[in-house]
Protein backbone atom coordinates (compact mmCIF):
# COMPACT_ATOMS: atom_id res chain seq x y z
CA UNK A 1 0.00 0.00 0.00
CA UNK A 2 2.66 2.55 1.01
CA UNK A 3 4.54 1.65 -2.38
CA UNK A 4 1.32 2.64 -3.90
CA UNK A 5 0.98 5.56 -2.45
CA UNK A 6 4.72 6.29 -2.81
CA UNK A 7 3.82 5.69 -6.65
CA UNK A 8 1.05 8.14 -7.36
CA UNK A 9 3.28 10.88 -5.64
CA UNK A 10 5.76 10.36 -7.84
CA UNK A 11 3.77 9.97 -11.02
CA UNK A 12 1.81 13.39 -9.64
CA UNK A 13 5.37 15.22 -9.17
CA UNK A 14 5.99 14.17 -12.91
CA UNK A 15 2.96 15.39 -14.33
CA UNK A 16 3.05 18.84 -12.37
CA UNK A 17 6.98 19.13 -13.95
CA UNK A 18 5.63 18.12 -17.37
CA UNK A 19 2.83 21.03 -17.68
CA UNK A 20 3.77 23.70 -19.41
CA UNK A 21 3.34 26.92 -17.59
CA UNK A 22 3.89 31.04 -17.82
CA UNK A 23 5.08 33.12 -14.53
CA UNK A 24 3.84 37.06 -15.44
CA UNK A 25 5.31 39.18 -12.42
CA UNK A 26 2.73 42.28 -10.89
CA UNK A 27 4.06 44.89 -9.64
CA UNK A 28 2.86 47.94 -7.70
CA UNK A 29 -0.53 48.32 -5.55
CA UNK A 30 -3.00 48.79 -8.11
CA UNK A 31 -1.87 46.46 -10.95
CA UNK A 32 -2.30 43.46 -7.65
CA UNK A 33 -5.74 45.33 -6.91
CA UNK A 34 -7.18 44.75 -10.54
CA UNK A 35 -6.43 40.90 -9.92
CA UNK A 36 -8.03 40.46 -6.74
CA UNK A 37 -11.41 38.88 -7.96
CA UNK A 38 -8.99 36.11 -10.05
CA UNK A 39 -7.29 35.37 -6.91
CA UNK A 40 -9.63 34.94 -4.48
CA UNK A 41 -11.49 32.54 -7.25
CA UNK A 42 -8.26 31.02 -6.51
CA UNK A 43 -8.23 30.64 -2.98
CA UNK A 44 -11.90 29.22 -3.02
CA UNK A 45 -10.99 26.58 -5.50
CA UNK A 46 -7.78 25.01 -3.77
CA UNK A 47 -10.37 25.72 0.36
CA UNK A 48 -8.11 28.98 1.61
CA UNK A 49 -10.67 31.10 1.30
CA UNK A 50 -10.81 31.39 5.32
CA UNK A 51 -7.48 31.64 5.36
CA UNK A 52 -6.27 34.99 6.49
CA UNK A 53 -2.65 34.83 6.49
CA UNK A 54 -2.87 34.19 2.50
CA UNK A 55 -5.80 36.76 2.18
CA UNK A 56 -4.24 39.24 -0.84
CA UNK A 57 -5.96 42.59 1.25
CA UNK A 58 -4.18 40.64 4.62
CA UNK A 59 -0.66 40.95 2.74
CA UNK A 60 -1.64 44.57 1.36
CA UNK A 61 -2.44 46.11 4.99
CA UNK A 62 0.53 43.82 6.01
CA UNK A 63 2.90 45.26 3.60
CA UNK A 64 1.66 48.52 3.61
CA UNK A 65 5.07 50.16 4.15
CA UNK A 66 7.33 53.64 2.31
CA UNK A 67 10.33 51.32 1.98
CA UNK A 68 8.22 48.22 0.51
CA UNK A 69 6.88 47.80 -3.10
CA UNK A 70 4.13 44.91 -3.49
CA UNK A 71 4.80 42.22 -6.26
CA UNK A 72 3.56 38.78 -7.36
CA UNK A 73 4.33 36.10 -9.76
CA UNK A 74 1.31 34.56 -11.48
CA UNK A 75 1.56 31.09 -12.20
CA UNK A 76 -0.34 30.08 -14.84
CA UNK A 77 -1.56 26.82 -16.70
CA UNK A 78 -2.69 27.79 -20.29
CA UNK A 79 -5.42 30.41 -19.36
CA UNK A 80 -6.10 29.07 -15.79
CA UNK A 81 -4.36 30.88 -12.86
CA UNK A 82 -2.45 27.91 -10.67
CA UNK A 83 -0.73 29.55 -8.21
CA UNK A 84 0.03 33.16 -6.58
CA UNK A 85 2.83 33.98 -4.80
CA UNK A 86 3.01 36.68 -3.09
CA UNK A 87 6.58 38.89 -2.78
CA UNK A 88 7.39 42.38 -1.53
CA UNK A 89 10.32 44.46 -2.93
CA UNK A 90 12.44 46.76 -0.72
CA UNK A 91 12.71 49.88 -2.13
CA UNK A 92 14.73 52.90 -1.30
CA UNK A 93 13.48 56.85 -1.50
CA UNK A 94 11.13 55.47 -4.03
CA UNK A 95 13.39 53.61 -6.02
CA UNK A 96 13.77 49.64 -6.28
CA UNK A 97 16.96 47.91 -4.89
CA UNK A 98 16.49 44.79 -6.20
CA UNK A 99 16.07 43.24 -3.60
CA UNK A 100 12.97 40.75 -2.81
CA UNK A 101 11.37 38.98 -0.28
CA UNK A 102 8.85 35.99 0.62
CA UNK A 103 7.08 34.20 3.62
CA UNK A 104 6.99 35.44 7.40
CA UNK A 105 8.93 34.25 9.47
CA UNK A 106 7.16 31.12 9.74
CA UNK A 107 7.49 30.45 5.78
CA UNK A 108 4.03 31.10 5.39
CA UNK A 109 1.92 34.05 4.53
CA UNK A 110 2.74 33.59 0.78
CA UNK A 111 1.82 31.15 -1.59
CA UNK A 112 -1.93 30.76 -2.89
CA UNK A 113 -2.42 27.69 -4.90
CA UNK A 114 -2.47 23.71 -4.23
CA UNK A 115 -0.83 23.14 -0.72
CA UNK A 116 1.02 19.87 -1.70
CA UNK A 117 3.19 21.84 -4.34
CA UNK A 118 3.82 25.08 -2.83
CA UNK A 119 7.77 24.50 -2.70
CA UNK A 120 7.63 24.36 -6.17
CA UNK A 121 5.51 27.22 -6.83
CA UNK A 122 7.64 29.14 -4.91
CA UNK A 123 10.72 27.63 -7.07
CA UNK A 124 9.53 28.66 -9.32
CA UNK A 125 8.21 31.93 -8.71
CA UNK A 126 11.87 32.72 -7.50
CA UNK A 127 13.38 31.47 -10.69
CA UNK A 128 10.86 34.39 -12.83
CA UNK A 129 12.17 36.90 -10.54
CA UNK A 130 15.99 36.62 -10.82
CA UNK A 131 15.07 35.98 -14.83
CA UNK A 132 14.38 40.11 -14.31
CA UNK A 133 17.33 42.59 -15.12
CA UNK A 134 16.33 44.52 -11.98
CA UNK A 135 16.03 41.64 -9.26
CA UNK A 136 19.87 40.18 -8.45
CA UNK A 137 18.45 38.70 -4.65
CA UNK A 138 15.94 36.83 -3.36
CA UNK A 139 15.15 35.95 -0.12
CA UNK A 140 12.78 33.32 1.10
CA UNK A 141 11.17 31.31 4.02
CA UNK A 142 9.68 28.20 3.49
CA UNK A 143 7.69 25.71 4.93
CA UNK A 144 10.31 22.35 4.25
CA UNK A 145 13.57 21.04 5.14
CA UNK A 146 16.98 22.16 4.24
CA UNK A 147 17.15 18.48 2.23
CA UNK A 148 13.99 18.96 0.49
CA UNK A 149 15.17 22.64 -0.91
CA UNK A 150 18.33 21.35 -1.85
CA UNK A 151 16.73 18.65 -3.69
CA UNK A 152 14.39 21.26 -5.90
CA UNK A 153 16.22 24.50 -5.72
CA UNK A 154 19.94 22.43 -6.20
CA UNK A 155 23.11 21.94 -3.71
CA UNK A 156 23.82 24.79 -1.70
CA UNK A 157 26.48 26.96 -3.54
CA UNK A 158 28.22 30.82 -3.32
CA UNK A 159 24.89 32.05 -4.86
CA UNK A 160 22.37 29.55 -2.88
CA UNK A 161 21.97 29.52 0.69
CA UNK A 162 19.87 27.43 3.16
CA UNK A 163 19.46 28.37 6.94
CA UNK A 164 16.87 25.60 8.74
CA UNK A 165 15.12 26.49 11.90
CA UNK A 166 12.16 25.45 14.20
CA UNK A 167 10.28 28.14 15.48
CA UNK A 168 7.76 28.46 17.52
CA UNK A 169 4.05 29.93 17.57
CA UNK A 170 1.34 27.98 18.69
CA UNK A 171 0.39 27.92 22.53
CA UNK A 172 -2.35 25.66 23.88
CA UNK A 173 -4.78 27.34 26.04
CA UNK A 174 -5.49 25.53 29.34
CA UNK A 175 -9.17 25.49 30.69
CA UNK A 176 -8.60 28.29 33.07
CA UNK A 177 -6.16 30.97 33.54
CA UNK A 178 -4.89 30.11 36.91
CA UNK A 179 -4.49 26.74 35.76
CA UNK A 180 -2.39 28.58 32.51
CA UNK A 181 0.06 29.84 35.12
CA UNK A 182 0.48 27.29 37.20
CA UNK A 183 1.76 25.28 33.89
CA UNK A 184 4.79 27.75 33.58
CA UNK A 185 7.80 27.81 35.24
CA UNK A 186 8.42 30.28 38.67
CA UNK A 187 10.08 33.06 36.41
CA UNK A 188 7.55 33.23 34.54
CA UNK A 189 4.15 32.66 36.41
CA UNK A 190 6.33 35.64 38.46
CA UNK A 191 7.29 37.79 35.44
CA UNK A 192 3.47 37.67 34.18
CA UNK A 193 1.85 38.57 37.38
CA UNK A 194 4.10 40.74 39.38
CA UNK A 195 4.35 42.80 36.67
CA UNK A 196 0.57 42.76 35.71
CA UNK A 197 0.01 43.47 39.47
CA UNK A 198 2.02 46.46 39.48
CA UNK A 199 0.62 47.89 36.90
CA UNK A 200 -3.14 47.53 37.80
CA UNK A 201 -2.38 49.40 41.15
CA UNK A 202 -0.22 51.55 40.53
CA UNK A 203 -0.93 52.83 37.07
CA UNK A 204 -5.14 51.75 37.41
CA UNK A 205 -4.49 50.27 33.96
CA UNK A 206 -7.95 49.90 31.89
CA UNK A 207 -7.92 46.74 29.72
CA UNK A 208 -10.55 46.81 26.77
CA UNK A 209 -11.02 43.59 25.19
CA UNK A 210 -13.02 44.45 22.56
CA UNK A 211 -12.18 48.11 20.66
CA UNK A 212 -14.94 49.06 17.94
CA UNK A 213 -13.25 50.25 14.74
CA UNK A 214 -13.05 53.40 14.99
CA UNK A 215 -11.68 53.60 18.17
CA UNK A 216 -9.11 51.09 17.15
CA UNK A 217 -7.79 53.48 14.61
CA UNK A 218 -7.83 56.19 17.46
CA UNK A 219 -5.02 53.66 19.34
CA UNK A 220 -3.18 52.96 16.53
CA UNK A 221 -2.53 56.52 15.28
CA UNK A 222 -1.94 57.39 19.02
CA UNK A 223 1.02 54.69 19.13
CA UNK A 224 2.15 55.08 15.75
CA UNK A 225 5.11 57.51 16.59
CA UNK A 226 5.50 55.75 19.95
CA UNK A 227 5.96 51.84 18.85
CA UNK A 228 8.09 49.88 16.86
CA UNK A 229 8.53 49.31 14.15
CA UNK A 230 7.52 52.62 13.05
CA UNK A 231 4.77 53.08 10.02
CA UNK A 232 3.41 55.46 8.52
CA UNK A 233 -0.45 56.29 8.88
CA UNK A 234 -1.69 54.38 5.46
CA UNK A 235 -0.61 50.80 7.18
CA UNK A 236 -3.27 51.82 9.63
CA UNK A 237 -5.57 53.27 7.94
CA UNK A 238 -4.89 49.96 5.26
CA UNK A 239 -5.51 48.03 8.80
CA UNK A 240 -8.80 49.38 9.93
CA UNK A 241 -10.30 49.22 6.83
CA UNK A 242 -9.87 45.40 6.89
CA UNK A 243 -10.92 45.38 10.47
CA UNK A 244 -13.93 46.73 9.40
CA UNK A 245 -14.58 44.51 6.10
CA UNK A 246 -13.70 41.17 8.41
CA UNK A 247 -16.33 40.29 10.94
CA UNK A 248 -13.72 37.80 13.00
CA UNK A 249 -10.94 40.75 13.09
CA UNK A 250 -10.79 42.05 16.79
CA UNK A 251 -8.19 44.62 18.28
CA UNK A 252 -8.48 44.45 21.91
CA UNK A 253 -6.38 48.01 24.45
CA UNK A 254 -4.82 48.79 27.71
CA UNK A 255 -4.80 52.35 28.85
CA UNK A 256 -4.65 54.76 31.53
CA UNK A 257 -7.43 56.48 33.31
CA UNK A 258 -6.46 59.91 31.28
CA UNK A 259 -6.96 57.67 27.95
CA UNK A 260 -3.76 57.91 27.22
CA UNK A 261 -3.13 54.43 24.73
CA UNK A 262 -0.43 51.77 26.45
CA UNK A 263 -0.62 48.78 24.10
CA UNK A 264 -2.63 46.94 21.74
CA UNK A 265 -3.10 43.48 20.24
CA UNK A 266 -5.36 42.52 17.09
CA UNK A 267 -5.80 39.45 15.05
CA UNK A 268 -8.83 37.34 14.04
CA UNK A 269 -10.28 34.07 15.66
CA UNK A 270 -12.01 30.90 13.51
CA UNK A 271 -12.48 27.12 15.06
CA UNK A 272 -11.47 27.89 18.61
CA UNK A 273 -7.79 29.48 17.38
CA UNK A 274 -6.66 33.15 17.85
CA UNK A 275 -4.54 34.69 15.66
CA UNK A 276 -2.58 37.27 16.55
CA UNK A 277 -0.88 39.09 14.22
CA UNK A 278 -0.33 42.80 15.44
CA UNK A 279 0.98 44.30 18.90
CA UNK A 280 1.73 47.91 19.56
CA UNK A 281 3.25 49.02 22.59
CA UNK A 282 4.14 52.49 24.01
CA UNK A 283 8.19 52.53 24.06
CA UNK A 284 7.79 54.77 26.70
CA UNK A 285 6.75 52.51 29.32
CA UNK A 286 8.98 49.58 28.71
CA UNK A 287 10.29 49.25 32.22
CA UNK A 288 6.47 48.06 33.04
CA UNK A 289 6.85 45.53 30.90
CA UNK A 290 3.69 46.25 28.72
CA UNK A 291 3.93 44.06 26.41
CA UNK A 292 3.92 41.19 29.04
CA UNK A 293 1.16 42.44 30.77
CA UNK A 294 -1.03 42.89 27.82
CA UNK A 295 -0.17 39.35 27.29
CA UNK A 296 -1.45 38.67 30.93
CA UNK A 297 -5.00 39.83 29.81
CA UNK A 298 -4.94 38.22 26.08
CA UNK A 299 -4.57 35.13 28.00
CA UNK A 300 -6.82 35.17 30.58
CA UNK A 301 -9.72 36.51 28.16
CA UNK A 302 -9.75 34.37 25.33
CA UNK A 303 -9.34 31.23 28.10
CA UNK A 304 -12.71 33.03 29.78
CA UNK A 305 -14.07 32.94 25.93
CA UNK A 306 -13.06 28.75 25.90
CA UNK A 307 -10.61 29.80 22.88
CA UNK A 308 -8.64 26.36 22.49
CA UNK A 309 -5.19 27.73 21.00
CA UNK A 310 -3.14 31.05 20.61
CA UNK A 311 -1.58 31.10 16.90
CA UNK A 312 1.19 34.04 17.06
CA UNK A 313 1.37 34.97 13.40
CA UNK A 314 5.11 35.75 12.66
CA UNK A 315 6.42 33.50 15.86
CA UNK A 316 5.95 34.05 19.44
CA UNK A 317 7.74 35.67 22.09
CA UNK A 318 10.31 34.31 24.42
CA UNK A 319 8.55 34.80 27.55
CA UNK A 320 6.03 32.67 25.89
CA UNK A 321 7.81 30.69 23.63
CA UNK A 322 9.40 28.26 25.90
CA UNK A 323 5.77 26.98 26.53
CA UNK A 324 4.50 26.16 22.51
CA UNK A 325 4.64 23.22 21.04
CA UNK A 326 6.98 22.40 18.36
CA UNK A 327 6.35 24.30 15.44
CA UNK A 328 7.21 23.61 11.16
CA UNK A 329 10.60 22.80 10.71
CA UNK A 330 11.46 25.59 7.95
CA UNK A 331 13.89 26.97 6.41
CA UNK A 332 15.53 30.51 5.24
CA UNK A 333 16.51 30.72 1.80
CA UNK A 334 18.69 33.07 -0.34
CA UNK A 335 19.35 33.35 -4.02
CA UNK A 336 21.18 35.23 -5.80
CA UNK A 337 22.72 36.31 -9.13
CA UNK A 338 26.04 36.33 -9.74
CA UNK A 339 27.66 39.93 -9.64
CA UNK A 340 28.85 42.83 -7.30
CA UNK A 341 24.99 43.05 -6.48
CA UNK A 342 24.30 40.09 -5.52
CA UNK A 343 27.38 40.69 -2.53
CA UNK A 344 25.92 43.74 -1.47
CA UNK A 345 22.76 41.72 -1.25
CA UNK A 346 23.71 39.15 1.07
CA UNK A 347 25.80 41.68 3.09
CA UNK A 348 22.49 43.90 3.61
CA UNK A 349 20.28 40.58 4.75
CA UNK A 350 20.60 40.54 8.03
CA UNK A 351 19.12 43.97 8.04
CA UNK A 352 16.31 43.22 5.56
CA UNK A 353 15.00 40.11 7.30
CA UNK A 354 12.09 40.71 9.03
CA UNK A 355 12.41 39.10 12.17
CA UNK A 356 9.41 37.41 14.08
CA UNK A 357 6.57 40.52 15.05
CA UNK A 358 7.48 39.16 19.00
CA UNK A 359 11.24 38.49 18.77
CA UNK A 360 11.05 42.55 18.04
CA UNK A 361 9.19 43.12 21.69
CA UNK A 362 11.50 40.62 23.37
CA UNK A 363 13.20 43.36 25.08
CA UNK A 364 9.67 43.79 26.84
CA UNK A 365 9.87 40.65 28.58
Amino acid sequence: MNGLAALAGQLTTLAFESAQRTTPLVIGHQKFLELLPEIHHLRVRCCQQHDLTTDPEHFIASNTAKNRRICAVLIRRGQQLEACVLFFEHSLLGMSTGLVRGGDALGGSFVIGEKAFALQFIHMAAQALLRKRHVHGVSLTVKATRDECARLMGAEAKNRVYSERTPVHKLTLANSYHEMLASMGHRTRRSLATKRRQLEQRARVIFLPHLEHAQALEAMEALRTRSWPQRYRKFYETRHRLLCERSEMFTMGMLLPDGTWLSILSGWRRDGVTYIDLQMNDSHFRKESISAVMRCFLLEHEIARQQKMLFFVGGCSILLGRYCEPGEVCTDVVLARPGLRSALFKRMLPLLKPKSRYERLAQDS
